[in-house]
Parts: C-alpha cells; sequence; structure tokens
C-alpha cells in the first residue's frame, strides 16, 4: 500500500449509540436555551457527588462542566494593554500539606494578570515528583469575569500559575471571591511508558 493510501478506519457505530448521543444533544440544546447565553456552573459539593457517582475524576468533570459554557465563547483582548499597576492580594489557604497564596495581579488596561503560588509542606526527604496542577480559578462577583490559564511554571515542591481575568478586575476586591476548582481536559490516551523494573547485574 502506497503512503497516500488511505485505510477505513473500523467503526462500530449501532442505533444504540446513536440514541444515546441523540439524548446528548438534544439535553444539550436545552441547556444552552435555558442558560441563555449566562455562565452556570454547580459548586463543588454537586461536583464531588456527581464524580463519585459516576465515576469520573473531579478534575476531568470540572473541564467537561466548563465546556458546557463555552457557547459563550469569552472574546479576550488581542492586547494586554498598558500596564497600570500591581494589585495586592496576599490571600492564602493550605490544604492537605500545600500552601496555596494568590498574591497578586498585573493590572492592565485591558485585562488581569493573576498569579497563584503553591508550595509543597513537605520534609526535604519526602519526594513526590513534579506538581501537575489541575485546577481552574473562579472568581465571584456582580460583574462577570471570563478566566483562562496563561502559564505556569514550577519543580517538584512550588509551582507558580497565571491566569487571564478579563474584564481586569476592581481595584476593591472586597465584593470579589477567589477559588481553585479542580479542571483538567481528560487524555484519550495514557501516556506511553516502558517501565524498567528488572534486577540489572555487572560482570
Amino acid at each position: 500500500m502506497g503512503w497516500a493510501e488511505f485505510q477505513l478506519v473500523p467503526n462500530q457505530y449501532n442505533d444504540e449509540c446513536k440514541k444515546i448521543d441523540e439524548s446528548i444533544l438534544q439535553l444539550l440544546r436545552e441547556r444552552k436555551v435555558l442558560a441563555n447565553g449566562k455562565r452556570l456552573t454547580p459548586p463543588q459539593e454537586i461536583r464531588q457527588e456527581w464524580a463519585e457517582k459516576y465515576g469520573i475524576d473531579e478534575a476531568e468533570l470540572g473541564w467537561f462542566l466548563h465546556t458546557l459554557n463555552s457557547e459563550i465563547r469569552p472574546v479576550f483582548p488581542d492586547e494586554h494593554g498598558e500596564l497600570i499597576g500591581v494589585l495586592p492580594i496576599m490571600k492564602t489557604t493550605v490544604l492537605d500539606g500545600f500552601t496555596y497564596t494568590l498574591t497578586h495581579a498585573m493590572q492592565h488596561k485591558n485585562l488581569s494578570i493573576v498569579h497563584v503560588e503553591i508550595k509543597s509542606g513537605l520534609t526535604d526527604y519526602e519526594d513526590i515528583g513534579m506538581l501537575r496542577p489541575h485546577l481552574m480559578l473562579e472568581i465571584k462577583s456582580s460583574q462577570e469575569h471570563h478566566v483562562r490559564k496563561s502559564g505556569a511554571r514550577g519543580s517538584e515542591r512550588k509551582i507558580s500559575l497565571q491566569f487571564m481575568v478579563s474584564p481586569a478586575l476592581p481595584d476593591q476586591l472586597d465584593s470579589v471571591g477567589f477559588s481553585l476548582t479542580p479542571y483538567a481536559a481528560p487524555r484519550e490516551l495514557p501516556p506511553l511508558e516502558y517501565v524498567l523494573d528488572k534486577e540489572v547485574h555487572f560482570g
């Protein structure tokens, strides 16, 4: 077979799957009408309940529920705009041995860049590998804000996350709430790996 020839991909689609798919599409349409362009996200306790009930990873469930609001299609400015200043936030929470700190936001004319620091409280001799945060920043305010990840860097004990927020945060944060919620796009296939775990002798 030549390199330019195509083979049909095996497809075992059937009437039962078709019925389920049509039901999903119908429900998605009903939800879109009900939302009427507004962002609707269930609270944490409901997400946790559903994750356990349906055997879905909570971070993947968070990603899926987030995509249901994708019809809103938030428009982020092409340019950050002039840097206006730095907005201190300094909100800290400790959970399961990790310290989460919302440090500050870089305030631009068109949007904000919110910075989050995550540090491990483990002792020096404990090794958990690289930190991989499956998290999304959520903002509760009278003004609707759209958020997307804009950067991440770190090591096995500390990681920094950046989130783009549009429109920009207000200078006064008294009525603004922040939280991090589970969020991770599901991977269709696990990463390919070969485990070396046999005893090796050198003669």
